[in-house]
């Protein structure tokens, strides 16, 4: 069937088909680096791993993304001079300046994606974060410097022409157009959008399966606050548009709205499909004087209709009404969702109740749809665009069967154009599979609570490099770890537990008193004193096991005098000498102190199930009254490569 259609249609179907699978990843390139922006800046500011988590996640994302672009967008740029040769050797002169501009920006793009990329463990964090500004602003000029040219398609202006030669042809022409201001302002809002939407349904499915920790909460929450602010921002747009439109191409007008007859009073018609045969519309919601209403702010204002063309200059307002019926409902829809969720939103603010944003099953499956009625409405949105200017690839000035390639060469490019595409498809989707890992370490972030301490995070010995061994990198806040689950020189989280698992008591202390122990623990923190502690509210506890190493030393203490956990690299559970290792990994018993390196005595093991009794409230203050005596290290018992342990402590 490809090869036998004619070649003005294939070319046609080539570019749209091209311009369609490549506009999905474009809009990435546009949104996707604002967000980065917000989540790394957040993360230098808190310190917090979800922060870090998310960032790295969509970081990962992007760098995929783009790479399909580019590959997308390349091919996209060839068939401009191989499927439309006469157009662009009439009208390059007035379109050169903006493709020139692209190629400018889409390398400086390229170029900063490299170093944000490969700048984790090589550049300081405020120089990793800065990085992302000129990829951002790039990005966003990229698309522009492309929308121009399709508004100047639309609506062209800075030419000069006679008896249909080329007289004189402005560089600037396409900056000069008309459409170019609502247009370029649609499509951005359009691609902030589509990321936004994208995203919040993401981990909008990802807590409809149960996943209702922090990292996914931030996500929805970010995804979501985009989508809806830029929803209301594009009826705006929307209409400027429209308007442009309805002065300078009256007949796309015409068509997106169903209207063939000429005259004031025209009605606005909700929904319906448009008949090319009888110029009606079945099934539609009509609005008497609806429309001009609307497009003059008066019930006389008189709206050019389909009649006022020649048959052979029409577009087809099935198609063109069609797509923009879609278009107006999915954003409609959109709009709705932001004024309900906005007005629940301040509703929940007053009573005091929290989260501020409802996760209940219906808003979550409301959240899911975002995204996929974003990219509609954008993709439908282009099909008004370029359907309601034909038969014209330049409004008024030239058909598409004057501009298109003659022959037999378009089938096969269009042949191998799909096979292109179908093989990024496929990959892609494989990759991103392959990348939907639930977050950071899985199940091991808390729901409703941050992975971890903020700022200062836990000291880490460990010798990584890049500044440092722990998930945070070079310096003290960035990891050397590719992945959110940390260094190299950690061990896999299903191998060993957290260092931290278990705080030992003070020494000096009888063992039937209760203390604080190391004011580490939130969750029956009163413990007599020979036992140890079930950390599991203990802040470095809650970090994903693999960014420690299980050997610890209580020594230091952080900016609020506060014991923190410095852990050092190696695979040794520390227990009383000749005892196994506890399943959970360490179990320091008795009286011993790790930090200053004295003999622990005999003590109840946690591994064997023992639970400390309750006693005094720590809340009071109390605190050890004696220093730990000195004495020689806590011998180590080994843990196998490869051993996992037996049961949880």
């Amino acid at each position: 069937m490809v090869l036998a259609a004619d070649a003005v249609d294939l070319a046609r179907a080539q570019t749209a088909f091209s311009l369609a699978f490549h506009i999905c990843f474009a809009v990435f390139g546009v949104g996707l680096p604002w967000l980065l922006i917000y989540t790394e800046r957040r993360w230098l500011k808190t310190g917090d791993p979800v922060w870090l988590a998310l960032t790295k996640k969509w970081s990962r994302a992007f760098a995929v993304l783009f790479a399909v672009g580019a590959v997308s967008g390349t091919v996209l740029s060839f068939e401009f001079g191989l499927l439309w040769p006469a157009f662009m050797s009439k009208y390059g002169g007035a379109l050169g300046l903006s493709f020139t501009l692209e190629g400018f920006a889409f390398f400086t793009e390229a170029i900063f994606v490299g170093m944000y990329l490969y700048g984790w463990k090589r550049l300081s964090p405020r120089a990793h974060w800065l990085t992302l500004w000129p990829i951002a602003i790039s990005g966003t000029l990229s698309t522009a410097f492309i929308i121009t040219v399709n508004a100047w398609m639309n609506v062209p202006r800075g030419i000069v022409e006679q008896n249909g030669k080329l007289l004189e042809a402005k560089p600037y022409a396409p900056f000069i157009s008309p459409g170019t201001p609502p247009q370029l302002v649609h499509m951005l809002i359009a691609a902030l959008m589509c990321v936004g939407g994208v995203v919040a349904a993401i981990y909008a499915v990802g807590m409809l399966r149960g996943r209702r920790d922090t990292y996914h909460q931030r996500g929805l929450k970010i995804g979501l606050a985009v989508v809806l602010f830029c929803a209301p921002l594009q009826l705006i747009a929307g209409d400027w548009a429209a308007r442009v439109a309805g002065a300078n191409q009256p007949f796309k007008l015409a068509a997106m709205e169903g209207l063939y007859h000429t005259g004031s009073h025209a009605p606005f018609t909700l929904g319906g499909i448009y008949d090319n045969k009888t110029g009606e519309i079945r099934y539609g919601l009509e609005i008497p004087s609806g429309l001009s209403l609307l497009e003059g702010f008066s019930t006389g204002h008189v709206i050019k209709g389909l009649d006022g063309a020649p048959p052979d200059e029409r577009p087809n307002g099935t198609l063109v009404h069609g797509a923009f019926t879609t278009m107006v409902g999915a954003g409609s829809a959109l709009i709705g969702l932001s004024l309900i969720t906005g007005f629940v939103v301040l509703l929940r603010r007053r009573r005091g109740d929290r989260p501020l944003l409802p996760t209940s099953k219906p808003w979550l499956i409301a959240a899911a749809c975002t995204g996929p009625a974003a990219m509609l409405a954008m993709l439908t949105g282009w099909e008004v665009t370029e359907g309601g200017r034909q038969p014209w690839i330049v409004g008024d000035h030239m058909r598409v069967v004057e501009g298109v390639i003659g022959g037999n060469a378009v089938a096969p490019m269009f042949a191998g154009t799909l096979v292109l595409y179908l093989g990024l498809a496929g990959a892609l989707l494989l990759i991103l599979r392959k990348m939907a890992t639930g977050g950071p370490s899985g199940e091991q972030l808390r729901p409703g609570q941050p992975v971890g301490p903020s700022a200062p995070r836990p000291c880490d010995g460990g010798s990584g490099t890049g500044g440092g061994s722990g998930p945070a990198g070079s310096g003290p806040e960035q990891g050397s770890g590719d992945g959110e689950s940390g260094s190299k020189e950690s061990v896999p989280a299903a191998r060993h537990v957290p260092a931290a698992r278990y705080v030992p008591a003070d020494q000096s202390v009888r063992a039937d008193q209760s203390v604080r122990a190391e004011k580490s623990v939130r969750a029956d923190p009163s413990v007599p004193a020979g036992r140890s502690v079930p950390a599991a509210a203990y802040d470095p506890a809650t970090e994903p096991a693999a960014w420690y190493t299980p050997r610890m030393d209580l020594s230091a203490r952080d900016h609020k005098g506060v014991p923190v956990a410095v852990l050092l690299p190696g695979r040794l559970s520390v227990t009383h000498a000749g005892a196994p290792a506890p399943a959970g990994g360490i179990g320091v018993t008795g009286d011993g102190d790790p930090s200053t390196g004295s003999n622990p005595s005999p003590g109840s093991n946690p591994s064997i199930g023992s639970e400390p009794s309750t006693g005094s409230d720590p809340s009071t203050g109390a605190e050890p009254t004696a220093t730990p005596s000195v004495g020689p290290r806590p011998a180590v018992s080994p843990l196998p490569d490869g051993a996992e342990p037996s049961a949880a402590p």
